[in-house]
């Protein structure tokens, strides 16, 4: 019984160091937006940005839904949520792209 508990106990501990890498590697890439955000590199501010948030989108997807391991409706549910996301964001740049004016 000893022997169970043991094979547990360690299964947690690489459980809350899985965790706690990716929650550090998270707060790092935070950082890195935040620094980013304050210096004047022209378009580029934003397509880092936008490259940061699908890295740390990724992580969590990846690490805390453990969509890896889900069954395919999980992952399929999850690729659903991504496209009509992609399409909110097409139909909203459709829009800025047909107005007229300054943005």
């Amino acid at each position: 019984m000893s022997a169970d508990r043991g094979r547990q106990e360690g299964w947690l501990l690489r459980l809350w160091l899985r965790n706690a890498l990716v929650w550090a590697a998270l707060l790092g890439l935070l950082v890195l937006s935040m620094f980013l955000a304050y210096i004047p590199m022209g378009p580029v501010t934003v397509t880092s940005g936008v490259a940061i948030a699908v890295i740390k989108s990724s992580l969590v997807l990846v690490f805390f839904m453990e969509l890896i391991r889900s069954r395919a409706l999980i992952r399929l549910a999850a690729l659903a949520g991504l496209v009509f996301v992609g399409v909110m964001f097409a139909l909203t740049l459709a829009d800025v792209l047909t107005r007229s004016g300054k943005i």
